[in-house]
């Protein structure tokens, strides 16, 4: 408490431009991975007019003109106590908590509350699509525009979502990846990409080769087409509330599974006993009741799909356009024979990056300089 209230009343941003250099790298590792690359792209033609359509790192420029004024007007205003909630989960004295939260975060004032956002996202007039070119295997995103909690249509989401991709039984599972065999791994089915304002219901799906995003696409199609037209089946319900009950259970296993479950509650749905109420009515869903949120908003107007399609980058002119095969043992040898700050360096630089395409590269430098260093012998030789 000491230290917390210490840091709400009077912050100091000692380090403000050397952690704003890490954020900014952060940034950079962002933009070289092909998920994200693809995830923010996404976003950003979903969304017209919701904050969610800005990557929560914002943008480089944004990086680039934050100063140390700017930062400590947005900490006052966002980081107050009338804009914080608390969770204490444990073995403690509630009478002593209040006691040391009265004595240590009473004095500070209250800030003004930050502005409300009043700009709604507007009903989307169309199917939007958009298309990111990258060297990564191709993946696609679709997402459909979609209420939250606790609009009593919300709940009926989470069960549509797991009849959809909720384990080895669900129907993307067990017809796109093990029955047709269309993707290389099982499609993924989530809310996005935040729930404090309507968000999206997302489907993600990588094709195997030789498929394509098409032809996963157009199966991924027919599978919410039967949620419109067949109910769902008893069996399937019953599965969904078992499931609905052992991640409750496993969540309330442990203080910080609680305190999560308490805050969730508390600040996106307004009760930090909602989220028992909400798993509540998630078991009292119908299959009337999924059909028609299918209909209503699983529909080609209301959708945006994003396809990440496989762009072989071009040799550079003299060059075969084919990378040297080198020995990964013999690498790893050279690594270890440099200097100790060099190989941590070589390290950390690997540590440091997302795509498997950056590593590749990375270690066919490394081989060249192990060529040069005569540290790699000709074959003959050996």
């Amino acid at each position: 408490m000491t230290m917390e209230s210490d840091r709400m009343d009077t912050p100091v941003f000692r380090e403000f431009w050397s952690e704003r250099d890490v954020v900014m790298e952060e940034r950079r590792m962002s933009e070289n991975d092909p998920d994200d690359v693809l995830d923010e792209a996404f976003n950003s033609v979903a969304f017209t007019a919701c904050p969610y359509k800005w990557p929560v790192l914002g943008w480089m420029s944004d990086l680039l003109t934050t100063d140390r004024k700017e930062l400590m007007e947005y900490h006052r205003i966002n980081y107050a106590p009338n804009n914080a909630t608390a969770v204490v989960v444990g073995d403690v004295d509630a009478k002593a908590v209040k006691k040391l939260a009265k004595k240590y975060f009473e004095s500070i004032p209250a800030q003004e509350p930050p502005p409300p956002l009043e700009t709604r996202e507007p009903e989307q007039q169309g199917e939007r699509r958009l298309v990111i070119e990258h060297d990564a295997n191709p993946k696609m995103m679709i997402g459909y525009h979609k209420p939250i909690f606790p609009n009593p249509e919300a709940v009926a989401f989470q069960v549509l979502s797991d009849v959809l991709a909720g384990g080895r039984t669900s129907r993307l599972y067990k017809t796109i990846f093990e029955e047709k065999q269309l993707t290389a791994r099982p499609p993924r089915v989530y809310e996005g990409p935040g729930n404090r304002y309507d968000n999206l219901l997302v489907i993600q799906a990588e094709p195997r080769h030789p498929h394509t995003l098409e032809e996963v696409e157009q199966a991924i199609y027919e599978e919410i087409d039967k949620l419109k037209t067949e109910p769902v089946s008893d069996r399937e319900l019953q599965r969904i509330k078992n499931q609905l009950d052992a991640r409750q259970i496993r969540q309330l296993g442990s203080n910080l599974g609680i305190a999560f479950t308490l805050l969730i509650g508390e600040i996106f749905l307004g009760d930090y006993k909602a989220m028992f109420k909400q798993n509540e009515m998630i078991k009292e869903v119908t299959p009337e009741e999924v059909m028609e949120i299918a209909k209503k908003y699983l529909v080609p107007k209301n959708r945006t799909v994003a396809f990440r399609v496989q762009v072989k980058e071009e040799a550079e002119e003299g060059e075969t356009g084919e990378a040297e095969e080198f020995d990964q043992q013999v690498l790893r040898a050279y690594i270890m024979s440099l200097p100790p700050e060099e190989a941590q360096a070589v390290v950390q630089k690997f540590q440091s990056m997302r795509s498997e395409a950056e590593m590749k590269a990375y270690a066919q430098e490394l081989w060249k300089q192990a060529k040069a260093a005569g540290f790699v012998k000709d074959k003959d030789k050996e």
